[in-house]
């Protein structure tokens, strides 16, 4: 496969603030030729489009996305890498015009900045199209944004050839249970690029911008990419358990991979772990190439959710890793209590990347990566670089879930998650205070015991 454009262009994204952050390392070093670090855009498209005060008609957008990797930092000042992911995706949106066809599959729609510019898009003569979960819009969760998204899409225009709709999914769109929880956005066209697909960690919602730790990679000019997801896509709007047909792995080229979840009940009595046996592939000496750290596999990984029995298992797995010389850092939101006591009693270096701003006993602000960045030794391949991304948590839950999980096999890529993993890990802002270390099942309030649940926000708005 070719890759289009001129290269994988990473948007590595963090900045001071007051708040205890510096530089992200190597943010503006060079890179691989195949590879380009760029910094945003100056101007912050989140916002409405233009508007002609004399035609008091919206302007359409002329944005060209680029290809390539995206992270974005709530914790920066005036908005602007806050909102980089958001910002891309939305002057995308805007930048649709008539006849053109969007695409998503999100958790989540929720938020006015969202639904202004799919709406907008609809009345431009875009065909949108909208997947998500049942339980984010039901009588028991109002979500007005949704609501408006589909009083508008509901209109039957006959002389357009391809509809709009907002659809839900009750569980798994695609499997027996779990829930509808992958983040792709697809687009015929989007000014001069062509079959635009984006996947991530990333809902669409105003919550990913300001509360979360994201990414998001995005394919530009590549019609094979966006046929599969795009099949993908076809299945979830029916709703329908598709059997052995479930689990969806696609190979795009020798270093670009994706796995469309459920794994998991997808094949009759399939057994197994994804995630095990990726690091079951792992040796944590013998590294080659410049891979690794002082002959040591590095292995850095950004997870929202690491618990119950799969959780444990793969901490287990850590352990014995870190015992047999890999060089290994975590962030994460929430951990169960057992995970986070085994990694505890065996040292296995941990951060958790979650804060209760307005000290109400829930956190509110959290990391929502899922990616496994590996450097060294593995599968064979003494200078290996690999990262696992997208948006499957360690939990039970998304093996049996609509989720992706993207494989690449790339130098720059890999750098740019294990230096971000890392600033994060070093970089915990500095007015949280002294890292919590009252039980993880616990929340303070006030120097008291409160009693709530301290991820209620976090299972409100996406794990």
């Amino acid at each position: 496969m070719r890759r289009a454009g001129t290269g994988v262009v990473i948007w590595v994204t963090a900045i001071a603030v007051g708040l205890g952050l510096g530089a992200l390392p190597g943010a503006h070093a060079a890179v691989p030729s195949s590879a380009v670090v760029a910094a945003p855009a100056a101007v912050d498209a989140s916002a409405p489009a233009t508007v002609d005060r004399k035609k008091k008609k919206a302007k359409r957008d002329h944005y060209n996305p680029n290809p390539g990797l995206r992270f974005n930092e709530p914790y920066s000042r005036g908005g602007k890498k806050a909102t980089n992911i958001r910002r891309h995706i939305l002057r995308s949106i805007d930048s649709t015009r008539k006849g053109d066809v969007i695409q998503m599959a999100a958790w989540n729609v929720r938020g006015r900045s969202w639904s202004n510019a799919l709406i907008r898009a609809h009345k431009r003569g875009v065909a949108v199209q909208i997947i998500m979960d049942k339980v984010n819009w039901s009588r028991e969760h109002p979500n007005p944004e949704a609501a408006a998204v589909a009083k508008v899409l509901k209109g039957k225009e006959k002389a357009r050839a391809v509809q709009s709709w907002l659809r839900l999914c009750a569980g798994s769109c695609r499997g027996a249970r779990g829930i509808p929880h992958s983040k792709f956005y697809l687009f015929s066209r989007v000014q001069d690029r062509k079959y635009v697909t984006m996947f991530g960690s990333n809902n669409a919602t105003d919550v990913a911008a300001k509360d979360q730790w994201n990414d998001l990679y995005t394919w530009v000019n590549n019609k094979t990419i966006y046929d599969t997801f795009q099949r993908v896509f076809n299945e979830m709007r029916l709703d329908k358990n598709q059997g052995n047909k479930g689990y969806v792995p696609a190979k795009f080229s020798e270093t670009q991979s994706v796995f469309f979840y459920p794994y998991k009940g997808a094949i009759p009595n399939q057994v197994g772990d994804p995630d095990m046996a990726r690091l079951n592939k792992i040796k944590c000496v013998g590294t080659t190439g410049g891979a690794g750290y002082n002959n040591r596999t590095k292995i850095r990984i950004m997870q929202t959710a690491i618990h119950g029995d799969r959780g444990i298992r793969l901490a287990q797995k850590l352990v014995q890793l870190k015992k047999a010389g890999c060089d290994i850092r975590i962030v994460y939101a929430l951990m169960g209590n057992n995970v986070h006591d085994l990694l505890s009693k065996n040292k296995v270096q941990k951060l958790q990347l979650a804060y209760d701003r307005d000290r109400n006993g829930v956190y509110d602000i959290y990391l929502h990566l899922k990616s496994l960045a590996i450097s060294g030794n593995y599968d064979g391949n003494t200078a290996a670089r690999v990262v696992y991304n997208g948006s499957a948590n360690w939990s039970s839950v998304p093996l049996a879930s609509d989720d992706v999980v993207g494989e690449f096999k790339d130098v720059a890529m890999t750098k740019a998650y294990i230096d971000w993993t890392d600033f994060l890990y070093k970089h915990r802002p500095g007015s949280w205070g002294p890292v919590n270390l009252a039980p993880i099942t616990s929340s303070v309030v006030e120097g008291r015991i409160a009693p709530v649940d301290p991820y209620a926000f976090m299972k409100e708005n996406g794990l």
